[in-house]
């Protein structure tokens, strides 16, 4: 495993732990999928804590009119709550509900889900809605949810969202994706004037992890268009990307 991958660990791992990255600075020499091993077990023992009270509290949702439990849910479930809870309901119960709360409470429970346990729920979300909590989680800095969501929706859903994402935006996000893989088919999916941007944002933030990673699934054509790109700027693109 290569040290940005071991990297990405560290900072998930301290976003869910709520403590800074240099914190747990003394993982730096473990293994990366060792890390996204304790990070998965860490996770599932936060949602799975009290998984009874959790069931009850998703039932309350459909024992009252869909505006009420929307009411209910925005008032009384704090972010890290109405994520675990959202976890345990039945999906249709919970498009339902994501469909009548405010897109700003959505963005704020987002960063708190477990992408493996929601799936199903973000796939039957409306495209406009996910653009919408697209927009917001980029312009407050949530790349680790960003990154987890791009992981998970088809290709059709996430060329809908980089629209609304800023460059810093793209290039923060690409550094927190898991898989490499969906880093390359990002950067295919970008029009030249984008790719372009992304190119000139990490070169200004020094920010080449993304790319390195992803760099062995690019396609003879995205690989082409980055060197090219760069070398019409004058951008100084490390030597190990060439």
């Amino acid at each position: 495993m290569t040290g940005s991958e071991v990297r990405v660990e560290i900072t998930r791992l301290a976003s869910l732990l709520g403590c800074a990255e240099d914190a747990l600075d003394f993982l730096a020499q473990q293994e990366a999928a060792a890390l996204k091993q304790l990070r998965d077990q860490l996770t599932d023992r936060l949602f799975d804590a009290n998984r009874d009270i959790l069931l009850g509290l998703a039932k309350t949702t459909k024992v009252v009119p869909g505006g009420v439990a929307a009411k209910i849910a925005t008032m009384a479930f704090p972010p890290q709550l109405a994520a675990r809870v959202a976890g345990v309901m039945e999906t249709d119960a919970a498009v339902s509900l994501a469909s009548r709360v405010p897109i700003t409470f959505l963005a704020d429970l987002a960063p708190k889900l477990d992408p493996r346990r929601v799936t199903p729920i973000l796939q039957k979300l409306s495209p406009q809605l996910l653009v919408d909590a697209g927009r917001i989680l980029g312009e407050r800095g949530e790349y680790i949810a960003m990154a987890d969501f791009v992981g998970v929706l088809p290709d059709e859903q996430v060329q809908r969202t980089l629209g609304v994402l800023s460059d810093e935006a793209l290039v923060r996000t690409g550094q927190v994706i898991e898989d490499p893989a969906r880093v390359a088919r990002i950067l295919e999916m970008l029009p030249h004037h984008r790719l372009q941007g992304v190119v000139e944002t990490a070169t200004k933030l020094d920010e080449w992890d993304a790319v390195r990673r992803a760099r062995p699934h690019f396609s003879d054509a995205t690989r082409t268009a980055l060197l090219a790109i760069a070398d019409d700027l004058g951008l100084d693109v490390p030597a190990d990307l060439r």
